[in-house]
């Protein structure tokens, strides 16, 4: 085989070799989130309340409609946008502790709204009604429940929380089967029983 016909070519092992260069990756975002939880409990605490004097008949009052809309935007909404603002923060135990409690705050709006129907396959035996609503919160008692081992030792305001909560749900769950309004009114704090009697 004959080399002849090959060029020499010069190279020096000191020039530059020229690449196309592609621009350097932009730094990352360095975004800050601000701390969601107390937008979380001032909704989780204001829909709480609200439920707890409803369930004192505070003012005479029994018709629900009013606590639906703070069950589906308070409880429901602003919490979903907490636990999905803790997610991008990275706290991902906090954020489902939020949506747990959506969870449970949509779904009992749900049993409250006249469309979804719940009331209405109760009324053929509407005996039942109390006894569907206190299985409905003792299922929801031992999720809240779930959740207090994980928060133990990372946050003190957690564990009172859903300590407290489960233990209101307990009683609720409890006044609801057996139809006890002592129970009801167990499951709600001393101080609001004052409140809803003035």
């Amino acid at each position: 085989m004959s080399t002849a016909h090959i060029e020499k070519i010069d190279y020096d092992a000191e020039a530059p070799c020229s690449k196309p260069s592609s621009p350097a990756p932009p730094p990352p975002l360095s975004v800050t989130l601000g701390q969601p939880a107390p937008a979380g409990m001032f909704a989780f605490a204001g829909t709480v309340l609200l439920l707890a004097l409803y369930n004192l008949n505070a003012g005479g009052v029994d018709a629900p409609n009013v606590l639906v809309g703070m069950l589906v935007f308070a409880g429901g909404m602003a919490m979903t946008l907490v636990s999905m603002w803790e997610i991008a923060r990275g706290n991902t135990l906090f954020a489902t502790c939020f949506l747990t409690f959506t969870t449970f705050w949509l779904s009992y709006s749900a049993v409250l709204i006249p469309s979804f129907g719940v009331m209405e396959a109760f009324a053929a035996t509407p005996e039942q009604i109390p006894k569907a609503l206190g299985i409905y919160l003792f299922v929801w008692f031992i999720t809240i429940s779930c959740l207090i081992p994980g928060v133990i030792g990372k946050s003190l305001l957690f564990t009172a929380l859903l300590s407290a909560g489960a233990i209101a749900v307990l009683f609720l769950a409890c006044g609801m089967y057996t139809q006890t309004k002592a129970y009801v009114q167990i499951s709600i704090h001393p101080s609001l029983q004052r409140v809803s009697e003035a």
